[in-house]
């Protein structure tokens, strides 16, 4: 078993670290710039570099799709500012409030290695290569207090932009009974071996065009084994909402997703007779 789960590991550590997405012409944080000091000629040529970095149009195919967009808006700060104006109007527990771009910068971290999507049914992933989209949410949840900040984006004049937010607690929402749960799963180790269904399915697709799958059954000590290699939402999850029901209060898929690569696991959660489970893990 153990050799046999050593080899599901690597398969997944392979499909993480392949398949980088390619970078739009706002893809590269201006962090990325030589800052050494060097002579005066150097210099006014690397000034010129940058200004010229900065009057470049983003290209329309960056805002085709929002997972895209997303990845530019996260990862290049000059792309990001031009997508969000301040002072950015919303709501604090229902009263009007503002965010000044200090308090943006202060509290909002979009720089991120992956983020997760809830789901309640496989057939609502395809959603997320709807290119007609013009509506989309990225919450921040705070997994020890239990806070949300949720940024509304929308597209105008074919350009995503951060519309407003809202500021409310996870209690307000309709995964307000599984955030609780997940938020004790990653923090107790206890409860978290409560909570997983033995045997826990491991399912992995091989092969190009994923058309190959191969299962295996985990007891709780190799999920243990096993998750020390997993990407999970910790501290504070990320999700994005595309428009995707949530009325089921018995089951979730936590997709998670990489920013720069094509890294995707699902973690498929149950609850049966009011105690939540996991129950498969598929990548």
């Amino acid at each position: 078993m153990k050799q046999l789960l050593a080899t599901f590991m690597a398969a997944i550590l392979i499909v993480a670290c392949s398949g980088k997405k390619e970078d739009s012409s706002a893809g590269q944080p201006l962090d990325d710039f030589d800052t050494e000091e060097q002579n005066d000629s150097l210099e006014t040529e690397a000034l010129d570099t940058l200004q010229l970095f900065e009057e470049k149009v983003i290209p329309k195919t960056a805002d085709l799709l929002f997972d895209d967009f997303f990845y530019s808006f996260a990862t290049d700060q000059n792309f990001q500012s031009q997508r969000v104006a301040f002072p950015l109007h919303g709501t604090e527990q229902g009263e009007p409030s503002t965010m000044t771009h200090e308090e943006w910068t202060r509290d909002t971290d979009f720089h991120l290695s992956f983020y997760s999507v809830l789901y309640e049914r496989e057939r609502d992933m395809e959603i997320q290569k709807d290119t007609s989209l013009n509506t989309v949410s990225v919450e921040r949840v705070s997994l020890h207090d239990q806070t949300i900040n949720r940024f509304h984006f929308q597209r105008v004049d074919g350009q995503w932009v951060v519309a407003d937010y809202e500021k409310l607690s996870t209690d307000q929402t309709p995964n307000s009974d599984f955030l609780h749960f997940y938020a004790k799963f990653m923090a107790d180790s206890t409860f978290q071996r409560e909570s997983i269904a033995e045997p826990l399915k491991l399912v992995s697709a091989w092969g190009g065009d994923g058309d190959e799958e191969s299962e295996i059954d985990l007891t709780v000590d190799d999920w243990f084994e096993f998750r020390k290699e997993m990407p999970m939402p910790e501290g504070v999850m990320t999700n994005v909402n595309y428009g995707q029901p949530a009325l089921s209060e018995n089951r979730k898929i936590l997709l998670v997703q990489g920013m720069s690569n094509e890294m995707y696991v699902k973690y498929k959660f149950d609850r049966l007779d009011g105690k939540w489970r996991l129950i498969e893990i598929e990548n």
